[in-house]
């Protein structure tokens, strides 16, 4: 059925972020659910798109590479998806290279904080995590989570790393503005992912600020997520027909990161139909 369909997953994590799998690893599951391509949008690093690409041509599934690119906007958290890009675009590099160290400078400090309110985690478990890899408040939920202190990751970051908590510190990121251009450069679209995660207290502050990212230059939105309601579902279609912007849609796919979220259909009722990816082709850069 899903083959029938022509489904993709454009929003999917490897372990060169915040997921388990590895590039191949994601790559292969794609292809044994039947999805016609898949996105690799590690946060903010290009690392696994190589080993992604490669191992696409291998399987005879189509990859596109991406990335989720973490912004800041009117003291909101924004993520920002990017598709088609070229992962050796030297501007690019500067603003991930940048970011990786202000996220390294976060991780540092909210484990600091957790140490001295008495949890048992250090700089050393960071560590332990190995080069390379470009750590979230996952990775140190995923901690929380080893210690006895939360029973799931998501869990651990709602109560010890959010804003309000223990262990939260915010991070230095740029505007949406400059991802946008920086995703433009390396020749890629650009969309406002999970719009409703903008300001969860409130959806029509997040859908104004998703509006204004939009009119900032953004190319699209995410109007399929594993978290929409039919509301929400309703709403960012809505936004995509009045602006006549480009939709995109994904799972979110963490891997064992998040348990119970599949590769393609999310927590069981996502569906991102292949025709979004087709638009996409009609109107990227030449």
């Amino acid at each position: 059925m899903r083959e029938q369909k022509r489904l993709v997953d454009l929003h999917a994590h490897t372990h060169c972020s915040d997921g388990s799998l590895s590039p191949e690893e994601l790559v292969r599951l794609a292809k044994q659910k039947g999805l016609a391509a898949v996105a690799v949008t590690d946060h903010d690093t290009t690392a696994g798109l190589a080993a992604a690409l490669s191992e696409g041509a291998r399987q005879g599934i189509q990859v596109i590479p991406g990335i989720e690119f973490s912004t800041s906007w009117e003291d909101h958290e924004v993520h920002m998806i990017g598709l088609f890009l070229r992962p050796d675009c030297p501007s690019l590099e500067a603003s991930l290279e940048q970011m990786r160290r202000d996220r390294e400078a976060r991780n540092i400090r909210s484990v600091e904080k957790l140490a001295e309110a008495g949890f048992a985690v250090s700089l050393e478990d960071l560590k332990a995590f190995g080069e390379g890899a470009v750590l979230t408040r996952g990775h140190i939920g995923e901690l929380l989570v080893e210690r006895g202190y939360a029973p799931d990751v998501k869990t651990a970051i709602r109560q010890y790393l959010s804003r309000g908590t223990v262990g939260y510190v915010k991070r230095k990121t740029p505007p949406p503005a400059e991802a946008i251009r920086r995703i433009h450069e390396a020749g890629g679209l650009v969309f406002v992912a999970h719009p409703h995660q903008i300001c969860r207290r409130d959806a029509q502050e997040s859908l104004r600020l998703c509006r204004e990212i939009l009119a900032q230059g953004a190319d699209g939105l995410e109007t399929r997520y594993c978290e929409f309601d039919d509301w929400w579902r309703q709403q960012t279609e809505a936004i995509a027909r009045e602006l006549g912007c480009l939709r995109s849609g994904g799972s979110d796919f963490h891997g064992a990161m998040k348990k119970g979220l599949e590769l393609g259909s999310g927590y069981g009722d996502l569906e991102v139909p292949y025709a979004f990816l087709e638009r996409m082709r009609e109107v990227l850069p030449e």
